[in-house]
């Protein structure tokens, strides 16, 4: 590439450029058996119901930077990607589809539908897979894994075989979520709750002995009567005690039932009565199992939520729950059953797929022993061999896992992978095979009849980190990648998907399938609203790198806004992300500015003698703490921290102040030997900041790194810089915090006596000790230029403040800015300076009075706490104890 790089970032041509020679030369695939020590991380499988959306993009932009580094620190690194057939989602995506075009999914032969849908899946692949590219991820595209490939397949077989064999998977009758308009049982993550109106009606189930009154229930749900098999009241509620063990009739059938006491019911809620309908609630249900004189449990609804049955009179069978649900309270007003009716607002179920209210009913279904299998997870946890990040959610995993309800696996949908398991219609076998059986290995009979359901997607999914490499085959991949690295994912599916993978890896893989979890938050729009491309809020991460480029989507998705916390993803912070990406560009077009021909590569920092500039020996030892401080955050999880770090170097530390302190060095002003070092700094400090911010935006740094003098083929996979490539020198660092006190504080007194900016006023200077006095002695020609006066003079403490001066009182100095009388105002910029240091030494106050700062801050962050608060207090002490007749002005 040339040394000379365009004025302007183009990122669209820079990163199609370095995408495609990445690709060439195979930097991310990974050997299958590595000898030194390896990386590995497999990509959470996005659905093919959709593309990928900010939120994955966040996600995987983490995934990468982890990947990256690893990578560059000489690890084999796997980053395996793939893509998920989301079962009943994308059946419900492409039955969306088709409705569009008045075709009903359901008239469809089955072949037909799967043809749809294979279709569906092609063109949504191809689109993520682009969108993979296009933001410059590092995955290994030749290990690429789809849930219902053939390996997946076989897969999933041998595990439910296995389990079934086990006794750790059955088919039983449990009350499941099913949605009517699917007629499918569905998982809790496809169940959303929403606050609705509704009416509470208070029923009289008269007494069935022909006594006066009766027992008041509320309810809901009137049309689920027919299907009460008793009234449950608290055994310890005093108003009901006279009333268990008699029996009540259910109104509009007079079916007798009876009153029974049970622990679980609400003596809050309407008059403390719960009619039990066992097979359409789950509380209900639970109740009933505890009493199991009830007997078996009607089902009055079926699998469209229409009533049915026999314990439903004719008049209603066939009419839908909603419909049935006005006529029912109909006919109990004109029975007198209703004793009042008031308005009430509760929490409905519905499905995120069909958005139809979701139906507790009691059905025939696949079901795993998840407590079973969960003791080996929570011990992974528990003993660290599992680490989760942040660890604020240990204690919502082990709160989950310590109540765990067996997972219903089956589905009634055609997309998604069919339950291994055959019926023998001569003997009633039940046969669970890998391989589908020609025969009944019980009575040799023929007559097979496969079960008609497919399994949860997620069964496939919790199996997704051993089968990726290869299990159930002893593949060298699954020897050396296994257990993986890190999982990073959302929180929100911890339960769903994280820890049944670990139950999953302990069962089949013999351990914990990765080291460590880290959990992303949300994203949010300006409103604070959830991201999503159902609120029409999130927008399209192909559309964003067209107009901004990937490194700036990349870099906005990690700062400002910590990673792991919900947090505002705006144009402003895209914006933020794009400017910073301007300035790395033109501190790189600075440097090769200044460079001569044939500059070498640098190799450790330049060795520079104690007499060396000032701002050299800084900037260096700056840049090694400042890659110390990022090791520490990309080791602890934190990429937030590590780009803070980052950007506050190169735009602060850097640009702002290095760059400008070494100017008329680089220039040739202070004479060869100056600009030589001047441009072995800038050179080493730049070309190693590139290697630590490669991962976080790889396509602008590899470009820049590529025109400065180099060694090495691609920054991708050049060496991760070491720290202690450059010295510490906190002399140095010491130093420059004296002399930068000095520069900001000349600057905030012409801001705040508004000098104009040709004009150049007299400083004076009262340091608090002689090393300040030094120091500032030493580059007085840096606190003259920087400080923008055209002097600057050192003044003895009894000399008393300069008639017509603005005053600003620092750690080091007294500082006085010299201006003509007329411009003076009264004193109160010193007032103004001291109200200023008394608000933030009173939130420094209340910050380290509160324990839970104390108890959760490491110790280092509480120390720097503690000292501000005594250098502020300090400040103001000197300001209280200035001449009240004193001209002042604030910083």
């Amino acid at each position: 590439m040339p040394k000379e790089i365009p004025s302007r970032f183009d990122p669209g041509e820079v990163e199609r450029r370095w995408q495609s020679g990445w690709a060439e030369a195979g930097l991310f695939t990974a050997p299958s058996a590595p000898a030194g020590p390896r990386f590995a991380i497999v990509l959470p499988p996005p659905n093919v119901t959709g593309v990928l959306t900010l939120g994955h993009m966040l996600g995987d932009t983490v995934m990468d930077v982890l990947a990256r580094r690893q990578r560059m620190k000489g690890a084999a690194v796997l980053w395996l990607p793939g893509l998920d057939h989301a079962g009943l989602a994308t059946q419900v995506a492409v039955r969306r589809h088709l409705a569009k075009e008045n075709v009903r999914l359901e008239d469809l032969p089955r072949e037909r539908i799967l043809e749809q849908i294979g279709r569906w899946k092609e063109a949504r692949e191809a689109t993520i897979r682009a969108q993979t590219v296009a933001a410059g991820f590092s995955v290994d595209w030749t290990r690429y894994r789809y849930t219902m490939d053939e390996r997946s397949v076989r897969a999933t077989r041998e595990v439910f075989v296995r389990l079934f064999r086990d006794g750790l998977l059955y088919r039983g009758e449990r009350i499941v979520n099913w949605d009517p308009r699917l007629r499918t049982a569905v998982s809790n993550l496809e169940v959303v709750h929403r606050e609705e109106a509704a009416e509470l009606l208070y029923l009289c189930y008269r007494w069935e002995d022909g006594s006066p009154g009766g027992l008041v229930v509320a309810t809901v749900r009137p049309e689920t009567i027919f299907g009460d098999v008793a009234v449950a009241v608290h055994p310890d509620d005093p108003r009901h005690a006279g009333a268990i063990g008699r029996k009540v009739r259910v109104p509009l059938v007079d079916r007798p039932v009876p009153v029974i006491a049970d622990a679980a019911i609400d003596r809050d809620f309407g008059n403390g009565a719960l009619k039990v309908t066992p097979a359409h609630d789950l509380l209900d249900h639970e109740i009933g199992r505890r009493h199991p004189e009830l007997g078996a449990p009607p089902t009055i609804l079926d699998e469209a939520g229409r009533l049915s049955g026999e314990n439903v009179p004719e008049a209603y069978r066939g009419v839908d729950r909603a419909v049935a649900r006005e006529l029912v309270t109909t006919a109990l007003e004109a029975a007198g059953a209703i004793v009042r009716r008031e308005p009430y607002r509760h929490s409905v179920a519905r499905s995120e797929r069909s958005d139809d209210v979701i139906e507790p009913r009691l059905s025939t279904q696949w079901f795993v022993r998840l407590g079973a299998l969960a003791p080996p997870a929570v011990e992974a946890v528990r003993t660290g061999a599992v680490r989760i990040h942040p660890d604020r959610w240990e204690l919502t995993f082990f709160r989950w896992v310590e109540s765990l309800e067996d997972w219903c696996i089956s589905r009634q949908v055609v997309w998604g992978h069919a339950i291994p398991v055959h019926y023998c219609e001569t003997c009633g076998e039940v046969i669970a095979s890998v391989d589908p059986p020609d025969a009944c290995p019980k009575c040799e009979g023929r007559r097979l009849r496969p079960d008609p359901d497919v399994l949860d997607t997620w069964f496939t999914s919790w199996l997704w980190p051993f089968v990726t490499l290869g299990w159930p085959e002893r593949t060298p991949e699954l020897a050396r990648y296994y257990p993986t690295s890190v999982l990073v994912t959302g929180r929100d599916i911890m339960f769903f998907w994280v820890a049944r993978m670990m139950m999953a890896g302990a069962r089949f893989a013999g351990g914990p399938p990765f080291d460590h979890v880290y959990f992303t938050g949300m994203l949010r729009d300006e409103t604070g609203r959830k991201m999503s491309k159902h609120l029409g809020n999130s927008p399209e991460p192909l559309d964003l790198i067209r107009r901004t480029g990937a490194d700036a989507l990349r870099f906005a998705l990690l700062h400002p806004n910590p990673v792991d916390q919900d947090g505002p993803f705006t144009e402003a912070t895209l914006e933020g992300g794009r400017n910073f990406l301007t300035k790395i560009w033109n501190l790189g077009r600075f440097l090769l500015g200044h460079l001569p021909d044939g500059a070498a590569a640098p190799g450790r920092a330049p060795d520079l003698d104690p007499g060396s500039a000032l701002e050299n020996r800084w900037i260096l030892a700056r840049w090694r703490a400042t890659a110390e401080s990022v090791d520490a955050a990309l080791d602890g999880f934190e990429p937030t921290v590590a780009a803070s770090l980052l950007y506050q170097f190169l735009w602060h530390d850097v640009a702002d102040r290095y760059v400008e302190m070494a100017k008329d060095a680089l220039r040739g002003d202070r004479g060869e030997i100056a600009q030589r070092d001047a441009r072995a700094v800038l050179l080493f400090v730049l070309e190693r900041t590139l290697r630590l911010l490669h991962p976080f935006v790889p396509h602008v740094t590899e470009e820049l790194w590529h025109a400065l003098p180099h060694e090495g083929e691609w920054l991708a996979v050049s060496p991760w810089p070491l720290p202690a490539d450059a010295p510490a020198d906190p002399e140095a660092v010491a130093a420059m915090e004296v002399l930068w006190d000095g520069i900001r504080t000349l600057r905030n007194l012409r801001a705040e006596a508004d000098v104009p900016a040709a004009e150049l006023p007299e400083a004076r200077l009262l340091p608090t000790s002689p090393e300040s006095e030094r120091i500032l002695l030493a580059r007085s020609d840096l606190l003259t230029r920087l400080g923008r006066v055209s002097r600057v003079t050192w003044i003895a403490e009894s000399s008393g403040a300069p008639e017509g001066a603005a005053r600003s009182v620092t750690p080091h100095g007294e500082y006085f800015l010299v201006r003509p009388a007329a411009s003076l105002g009264p004193a109160g910029g010193l007032a103004r300076e001291r109200e200023k240091l008394q608000t933030i030494l009173d939130r420094t106050r209340a910050r380290l009075a509160d324990e839970g700062f104390r108890a959760r801050a490491p110790a280092h962050v509480v120390a720097e706490a503690e000292e501000k608060a005594r250098e502020l207090s300090d400040r103001i002490r000197r300001i209280d104890g200035a001449p009240a007749s004193a001209p002042s002005g604030g910083p």
